[in-house]
């Protein structure tokens, strides 16, 4: 059984540290180091991901998402130490003791149709996550037996090699796409085809020299020269010819300005991935959340006006909706072309910025706007995943404020900064 290869891991019933937790779509992930050796338990999180997996892997990059549970295993587990786990009557709940400032604790998982729940034990306190509820009791098992948890099935199929199979496929759905090999290749052909971009429309000199010393052939229906094609069908006037061939210039000098920013750009981002400092594509797996009752107090009356601001980035401007009905007033305020941003599996504040052209938001706004979100939904997570999208992709769920399904999604992860030296609150 599982529990018997999990405390075999402990000799003398010691404790040992538990350095780190993932969570991913399908699993949350304790990271525990034993003397010589590293151990990833990994807990289901529902429906067909069920019991407990042990593993030498922790979950790549990709696969990791952020979110509330996350945030909770981080606040009370990580930095404890991990002791042996009992397991319920029946083999209905799993039970770890773990030891931080108090020396004897329990955090508790099992499953009720198909849904994970937990408790913790702090001293006397026990919080259960299927009511939201802390509870004062001496022992948490007797708690949970009445609720009338499903039967794990943990039993000898449960092999390591699964969790082996589980990685390979989920490498498999994302294509490859996080291997900073490939994040390099793409960034080297981007920065040659901008190169070479640059270096054709920089001609715009010599056809310039040329169009002041008339040494145009204005005669033909198409000008080809310099790497320019310039179409002058149907204009019978040399003037209005030339007035084209300007035109064209003024725009290869605009492109000038455009493509050096841009190629600058990106062979500083090219430098960042080869230090291993870049984001990675995120998996797009729907999280399986776990039965998690909370009770949020409504601070507005119905009747109240909508709860947003207005803000300005450079010369963008936008909304941030601050509450539920406010987040879906702001989307009938925007065009279905504009792009809209959310927190990805937290609940909290929608922003829209108003603009078709998505190059026009830099990865330093990008940060901006995704740290202002993050202080709006009054979460304290350093890195942040973002969901974005034009709202045309975006649908409102009937009888659900502010909920929304997604398609065509974007993931991007940012780093908090301070937003305010870039985004104006107006």
């Amino acid at each position: 059984m599982i529990s018997e290869e999990y405390n075999s891991l402990f000799s003398k019933n010691e404790f040992y540290p538990l350095q780190k937790a993932y969570t991913t779509p399908h699993f949350l992930v304790l990271i525990i180091r034993f003397p010589g050796r590293t151990v990833a338990i990994y807990i289901g999180r529902g429906n067909q991901y069920q019991g407990i997996f042990i593993s030498e892997k922790a979950p790549p990059s990709y696969l990791r998402v952020q979110d509330r549970l996350l945030d909770y295993l981080r606040k009370y587990l990580v930095g404890a130490r991990l002791g042996k786990m009992e397991v319920g009557d029946k083999s209905m709940v799993s039970l770890f003791h773990f030891k931080n400032e108090h020396s004897d604790n329990a955090f508790l998982f099992g499953y009720k149709d198909r849904q994970l729940f937990f408790a913790k034990q702090s001293k006397e306190d026990v919080y259960l996550s299927w009511t939201g509820e802390t509870l004062q009791a001496e022992n948490l098992l007797t708690l949970v037996d009445p609720f009338g948890p499903d039967k794990i099935s943990n039993t000898i199929s449960q092999k390591t090699w699964e969790i082996a199979d589980y990685l390979k496929e989920e490498e498999i759905k994302i294509a490859g796409k996080p291997i900073q090999r490939k994040k390099e290749k793409f960034l080297t052909r981007k920065i040659n085809n901008i190169s070479d971009d640059l270096s054709n429309v920089k001609n715009w000199s010599l056809l310039q020299m040329d169009l002041n010393e008339d040494k145009l052939d204005l005669n033909s229906d198409e000008l080809k020269i310099y790497g320019q094609k310039i179409k002058l069908h149907g204009l019978n006037s040399s003037w209005l010819k030339r007035d084209l061939v300007f035109k064209k210039i003024k725009k290869l000098k605009k492109a000038e300005q455009i493509l050096t920013s841009r190629l600058v750009e990106s062979q500083e981002e090219y430098k960042n991935v080869l230090k291993g400092n870049f984001d990675f594509e995120v998996t797009k797996e729907k999280i399986i959340q776990p039965l998690w009752i909370t009770h949020q107090k409504q601070f507005k009356a119905q009747n109240m006006s909508y709860n947003y601001k207005n803000i300005a980035m450079g010369n963008l401007t936008g909304m941030v909706g601050l509450d539920a009905s406010s987040n879906d007033w702001i989307r009938a305020q925007s065009s279905k072309e504009h792009y809209w941003f959310h927190i990805e599996n937290y609940t909290g504040a929608h922003c829209i910025i108003k603009t078709e052209d998505f190059s026009k938001l830099t990865f330093e706004y990008l940060e901006a706007i995704a740290s202002m979100l993050r202080d709006y939904s009054k979460l304290e997570i350093q890195e942040i995943p973002i969901l974005f999208t034009q709202i045309k992709n975006i649908k409102g769920i009937k009888g659900v404020k502010g909920a929304v399904t997604v398609k065509k999604p974007k993931h991007l992860r940012c780093l908090y900064k301070n937003w305010k030296e870039i985004i104006s609150i107006l």
